[in-house]
Formats: structure tokens, sequence, C-alpha cells
């Protein structure tokens, strides 16, 4: 019995060594095997992009990926922020000198970042590649300074109108076209929990953004906010306020809150970004929806809103110009349009959205593009557009509002901004 024990143990003790020795040689041979252009040993290409949508995330997240699988390249890490948070991203990434390689912003963000020395100047690339030519000029307004390209336009959104379109046939209104015709339409299409126009004033890019496509309308500009146009603009605004045609909580959406009012039915009608369809489609929405150009009050103003993209000065240049070089190839320039309902951003690339059942026109599409104008290009954006915020807020907030007050503060404001940088 004591020399049975004795064989067991003796042998329980050899098949240990033998795993341990097995052991060891797998792990040697994983080491052998581990390919070179490993996941974990690619570089990392990373990108920031002030992105909330589902669908847009998605948009950059598949592009990314596609990026990524393509033999050589670099991994690609996205890094999303809010558009409340970006600037302060920004700020601490430059502080710490850790800036993502490439940068998505609003376009009329660019040239703030160029002047706080984000951004790195690439016109020796844009000339090589001849990238001018298909896109329209002035949606190069807001990469230039002194003459230098600092980015490349990403994506093409302008502000729409969109609208209920079961609503609207039932209190039979038609589509507004001007200022006039969109005040009777709130009022006749306004029922118990639906309010008759939604905007979003939260966020201070985006409320700036509509203000100044509603100014432009009147023929007024952003250095004479105190002038007859911006008057008229707060007095619109005022209008549907004291009539109870826009709803007070707007002051607490931002555009994606919009949007998803919008989709509940709490709001008939809104003015928004043309990619707000991306969230629409995703809704589940048991209504049919319209789109048209903003109702105007003197002229029809069409202006390029939407992102452009550029690398940061602390970036790997060889590794971001060859992503560059990728999404701006005709098909990503399509997929990218698709994927986030927007319009294409270069010129010869075309997208029908007729096929996912929203009545955008074409003749809207080539005003778009052919009469667009870049929104203000101005360094001291981030503080321009704090101003024009602030009094949008008061005047939407406040009981009784002064519009002249109003008007002449956020002109001062503005102009100060203006004259500092």
């Amino acid at each position: 019995m004591k020399m049975f024990r004795i064989t067991a143990i003796i042998s329980f003790v050899v098949v240990l060594i033998l795993f341990f020795i097995a052991g060891d040689y797998y792990r040697d041979s994983l080491k052998e095997s581990k390919p070179v252009d490993s996941a974990a040993e690619k570089k990392v290409l990373r990108i920031l992009a002030p992105y909330e949508t589902t669908a847009d995330r998605k948009m950059l997240e598949d592009v990314a990926n596609q990026y990524t699988r393509m033999e050589g390249n670099p991994r690609v890490e996205i890094i999303f922020v809010s558009k409340n948070d970006f600037k302060k991203e920004i700020c601490m990434n430059l502080d710490q000198d850790q800036l993502t390689d490439l940068i998505i912003c609003d376009n009329s963000i660019m040239p703030a970042l160029i002047n706080l020395n984000v951004l790195r100047d690439i016109s020796g690339y844009i000339e090589e590649t001849s990238k001018v030519s298909h896109y329209f000029q002035r949606q190069w307004n807001n990469t230039r300074s002194d003459g230098k390209y600092y980015g490349i336009p990403f994506t093409l959104d302008p502000y729409v109108l969109i609208w209920n379109k079961s609503l609207f046939k039932k209190h039979n209104v038609s589509v507004p076209e001007n200022w006039a015709d969109l005040k009777a339409a709130a009022r006749k299409v306004q029922e118990v929990g639906i309010s008759g126009i939604g905007i979003g004033a939260k966020q201070s890019e985006e409320v700036s953004a509509f203000f100044i496509q509603m100014l432009y309308t009147t023929g007024g500009s952003i250095r004479e906010i105190n002038g007859e146009g911006g008057r008229k603009v707060f007095e619109l605004l005022s209008y549907l306020k004291m009539n109870n045609l826009l709803p007070e909580q707007c002051i607490n959406w931002n555009q994606l809150d919009l949007t998803n009012k919008f989709i509940d039915g709490e709001v008939a009608m809104m003015i928004n970004n043309l990619s707000a369809l991306s969230v629409i489609k995703a809704g589940g929405i048991d209504f049919e929806v319209g789109i048209a150009a903003v109702p105007f009050e003197k002229k029809e103003n069409y202006m390029f809103h939407g992102k452009n993209i550029g690398i940061s000065v602390t970036a790997d240049y060889e590794e971001a110009i060859q992503f560059l070089n990728y999404i701006t190839q005709k098909n990503i320039v399509r997929q990218v349009a698709e994927a986030t309902e927007s319009i294409p951003v270069q010129v010869d690339v075309e997208y029908n959205f007729a096929d996912d059942g929203y009545a955008i026109s074409r003749e809207f599409i080539q005003k778009q593009k052919e009469h667009g104008i870049a929104r203000s290009s101005l360094n001291s954006w981030f503080d321009i557009s704090a101003a024009i915020s602030d009094g949008i807020y008061q005047l939407l907030s406040e009981t009784n509002p002064s519009i002249r007050t109003i008007a002449d503060t956020m002109q001062d404001k503005v102009r100060i901004a203006i004259i500092e940088n």
C-alpha cells in the first residue's frame, strides 16, 4: 500500500512537470506566431469629434473601422464629446500637449482653432492634390487664414424647415415660405400639447447658428445686430414666445432634444439641421415628414453649415494625411452623406434623398450649393456665439425683455470680441 502511494505521488509530480513544460512551449509558440501587424502593435490615430447623435457617431465609427481594417493602416480611435464640452476639451488637451491627431469641428469654429494654434497648415497638401476644385469655393472660407489652409470641408448640413405633414394636411396649412407665413402656420397647426414651432436654444453654437441663419434673411449681418435686421429676428422670436407658439422649454433643448420632441409629436415644425432626418428616420414615426428651405424675411438665405476636419499641430502628419486621403474619396463622401442624411460635401457627388422617402427637392440642393455662403469666419467665434446665445436666452426667459437693450448689449459684446481678436 505504501509503495502504491509513493508511485502515485511520483506520477503526479511527473504530470505536473510535463504540464508546465507544455505551457511554456505553448506560450513561446504564440510569441513566435504572433503577426507583426497585430492590432495591439498598430499605431493609433486619434480623432476628436463633437457628435452626439447615434447616426453621426456610427457613421464616423464605420469609416474609422473600414480604414483600420485596411492593410498597413493604424487603428483609428475616436473621442466623442458634446458640443458644450468641445472648447473645454480642446483647451485642456492643448495645455497638456495631448491634442488628438485630427479634429472635426463646426465650420464656424475652425478660425478660432486656427487662432489658438491648434491646427496645422496643410496648404501644401491642398495644392498638391488639387482638393479645392472638388468643393464649392465658398466652402473653403472657414478653413483659411492669411491665405493658408488648415482644414477640409467634411459635411454640408444646412438649416431647413422640417414639418409634420399629417398635421399640416389636417389643418389645411401650406408650407411657409416667409416669416408672415411662418407665424400663420404656427398658429393654425398648434394643438393642445403640440407647439406650433420649435428651435434648440440651449447650446450656444447651435442657437447662434440659427440666429445668423435668420439674420441674413433680413439683409442684416453679424456686425449690425442692433440694426433693423437684428431687431426683426428678436421681434419674430418675441412674437412666437408671447403667443405661446414656441415652447418655453426650448431654452433647455439642444438640437437633438428638439428632434426628439418632434418625433414624439410635441412640436409641429422645427428649424433644425438637415441631418436631424437621420434621427427621425430611426425614430419609428407614424406620420409623414416634409423638408423645405428656412422661411425668409427679405430674401432667401443659404448657408454652408456643416463640419470641417483638420490636423492638429502635434499629430503624426503623414498618418493624418493618409486618413484625409481616404475620407475625401468620392465613395466615402457619399457614404457620410447617406449615413447622416446630409448633402454630399463635394461638387460632383450625388445623393438622392427620395430613396429615403424624404421629399427634399433638387432645387433646394442646387440653391444650397450655388448660393450658399459661409458663416462668419471670425477668430473670436467662441466669444461671439456666447454673446449671441446669452441674448437669446434673455429674450426667451424674461417676462418683459427689452429688445433694444438686448440688441445693443449683444452688439457691444460682439464688437469687443471682434476687435480684441
